[in-house]
């Protein structure tokens, strides 16, 4: 009777092990283009205002590793909320095509950040889904509105227990800076800007 409890203890034990969830905060990163890459540059025109996050994650929450079972064993954060991480990538990027306006902007560049997210089962998978408005600043008129969508998938070695949250961190990088990219070189919105 005494070994049975013991095993149960065991096991319970064990399950309790595996299955506890530890947090990790990640930093996130935007790489605006290098000087060999090819972008157009325009003219400072697109003021950054405001970048709302309505996923159903919430914050700074971005995603989790899980174990063998599918059970949660990694939770990761990024550093900051997941608005301002995306507000200072539209930065960037607005920035290092000449395209952002701190003063007299004649449009304003809104997002809603629908989906942003990554997981690790047996692969490093992250998505990122952003709807971006543009409006005309002095009349408030919407006049241009697009959803952008990446994902990226990562093979890795480590698995399980052994992820690296930091790997995981930069697919989820990857995928942002896709679609924020994809924004700003929208030729729409170029031809609305002219």
């Amino acid at each position: 009777m005494i070994k049975s409890f013991q095993r149960l203890g065991i096991i319970i034990g064990a399950i309790t092990l595996l299955s506890s969830c530890q947090t990790y905060k990640v930093s996130l990163t935007y790489n605006p283009p290098s000087l060999g890459q090819r972008i157009i540059k325009g003219e400072p025109l697109i003021k950054l205002d405001k970048i709302n996050d309505v996923r159903n994650l919430k914050g700074a929450e971005i995603g989790s590793i899980k174990n063998e079972f599918g059970i949660p064993i990694k939770s990761i954060y990024a550093k900051q909320p997941v608005s301002e991480i995306t507000k200072t990538a539209f930065s960037h990027a607005l920035k290092s095509r000449n395209l952002l306006s701190e003063k007299d902007a004649k449009y304003l560049l809104q997002a809603d950040i629908l989906q942003f997210e990554c997981t690790q089962f047996s692969a490093q998978n992250a998505e990122c889904r952003i709807r971006v408005h543009l409006y005309q600043a002095k009349t408030g008129r919407l006049i241009f509105s697009q959803y952008y969508y990446s994902t990226k998938t990562k093979v890795s070695p480590n698995v399980s227990y052994w992820s690296k949250v930091d790997e995981i961190a930069s697919v989820a990088s990857e995928a942002l800076q896709d679609v924020v990219d994809r924004a700003v070189d929208d030729n729409r919105i170029r031809q609305i800007i002219k």
